[in-house]
């Protein structure tokens, strides 16, 4: 499981309970999640998710692809060529989420 490091819960004008968050995590897997709980971040449901890398993007890891499913937010990265991303070595993501 990514290890979140980082989390910044942004002030927003939307409707209801809505939130953004802005968390960073380390990526250790060509497919990895991050599990929100909504004791720790204050979220029941996830209604966006979306990730980009933010620290080492090589060869070996080139973009991510990012899915979700309740609190569960699956990050999946990959080669130039579309593989599995096979070296991980110092690879963070930033995820803007939005959730309620």
């Amino acid at each position: 499981m990514a290890a979140i490091s980082d989390t910044i819960v942004k002030t927003t004008e939307l409707s209801g309970d809505y939130k953004i968050q802005v968390l960073t995590a380390t990526i250790a897997s060509a497919s990895d999640t991050i599990v929100l709980t909504e004791a720790d971040n204050g979220l029941s449901e996830i209604v966006y998710a979306n990730a980009h890398l933010t620290a080492g993007m090589d060869d070996h890891c080139t973009f991510v692809q990012t899915s979700y499913s309740s609190l569960t937010i699956t990050i999946v990265t990959k080669e130039e060529d579309g593989t599995a991303a096979t070296d991980f070595t110092g690879t963070t993501v930033e995820v803007l989420v939005i959730g309620k």
